[in-house]
């Protein structure tokens, strides 16, 4: 199976919306990472059974959903399967994806979602096939006066070498039993639910609504009927012939109405056809029929940490990344956004985090300050 396309998104301020998601889904995109100082959610942000990493210090949804959830699996033809076959199986469903929150706000939190998909319905069972009888031969004629392939008889001689004579049908063969109806396929268990985790530097919103529910079980088709038995064949043709000097001079099926057939038929009692067969029995409906099992809930976990925990969760890249954009704010003018991005990420440092590198980013982060808020000894003078 191959692994799943990865995205890694950075900036200051980071819309995930239902436009950026179809795009990504475009793309084969299944991972992604999100890495920025606010991250706003729009709308529905569905990424089907994927993987969403959220690291930012304000992320903001409000009215917004988050969907990782499994996506459904395809559905077999709803249509019965053909006469003698079985039904196709119901696919297992998908489970949930994976979506992890690290921020230090959670204003007006979005609905967060990682259920797993319903199973798939399996596809109704075929019917049972209806069976054919093959037709009947009719008499044959023959030299040998009354005899015949399927039997015959002399009616009447005229001399030696003048007669009439009777060449049966062959009898009707019976109906075959007619096909048994077929199962059903079998239903898709459901997908087990995903997994969300909510990370806070502050309290955790109580109003957090996520789901992690397993997907139902695929529902089964209908098993297949037996077919009806097959007809009784009916009896080949009996045929009338007259020979002189082993010569036909009359070659008729006793269901023409030639005057002679009609007067040999009523003189020696003779039947237009060979007996006919009997029908076949019906064959049987098929009676199977499946359950599938509903997937296993998935986890939830939201929390508030200590400082130091949240830290952790905070890398020097991250850090970097911040210093970045309190330039940019500064640069637009934005100082209060700019100080407040700077101080953060120094409480950041302060907890522990990128601990191999805190003394350099400590003191960048120092001086992007000094520039935002200069001291009074640093602030050039009053003019008079």
């Amino acid at each position: 199976m191959a692994e799943a396309a990865k995205l890694r998104i950075v900036g200051r301020r980071i819309e995930l919306d239902a436009g950026l998601a179809r795009a990504l889904l475009a793309r084969g995109i299944a991972q992604l990472a999100v890495d920025g100082d606010q991250v706003r959610v729009s709308g529905d942000f569905i990424l089907p059974g994927g993987t969403l990493h959220i690291r930012c210090r304000e992320l903001l949804g409000d009215q917004a959903v988050i969907d990782v959830s499994g996506p459904p699996p395809p559905s077999p033809s709803t249509a019965r399967a053909a006469d003698g076959q079985t039904g196709q199986d119901g696919a297992a469903g998908t489970t949930g994806g994976v979506l992890r929150i690290v921020c230090q706000h959670m204003l007006a939190p979005p609905r967060l979602l990682a259920c797993g998909s319903a199973g798939g319905d399996s596809q109704a069972g075929g019917h049972g096939v209806q069976p054919t009888t093959p037709a009947a031969r009719n008499g044959a004629f023959n030299r040998s006066k009354s005899s015949g392939r399927f039997g015959g008889r002399v009616l009447k001689r005229f001399g030696l070498s003048y007669f009439l004579s009777v060449a049966y049908g062959e009898p009707g063969r019976d109906g075959a039993r007619g096909g048994d109806g077929w199962p059903p396929g079998r239903p898709g268990d459901g997908g087990d639910g995903g997994r969300i985790d909510v990370t806070t530097g502050e309290t955790a919103p109580a109003t957090v609504d996520a789901h992690v529910e397993p997907g139902a079980p695929g529902a089964c088709g209908a098993p297949g009927k037996g077919a009806q038995g097959g007809d009784g064949g009916l009896g080949g043709v009996n045929c009338l012939y007259r020979y002189q000097w082993f010569k036909p001079t009359l070659s008729l099926p006793m269901t023409s109405g030639n005057a002679e057939v009609a007067w040999a038929r009523k003189a020696f009692r003779l039947a237009p056809r060979a007996a006919s067969g009997r029908a076949g029995p019906d064959g049987s409906d098929s009676v199977r029929q499946f359950v599938a099992s509903a997937g296993k809930a998935g986890v939830i976990r939201c929390r508030a940490v200590m400082p130091a925990e949240l830290a952790a969760c905070f890398d020097a890249d991250f850090l970097r990344q911040a210093s970045a954009w309190a330039e940019q704010s500064l640069a637009c003018a934005e100082c209060q956004m700019a100080e407040t991005i700077v101080r953060w990420a120094l409480s950041l440092l302060d907890a522990d985090a990128a601990p191999s590198e805190t003394g350099a980013l400590r003191q960048s982060l120092q001086q992007l300050l000094s520039r935002i808020r200069p001291s009074p000894e640093t602030a050039p003078p009053l003019t008079a």
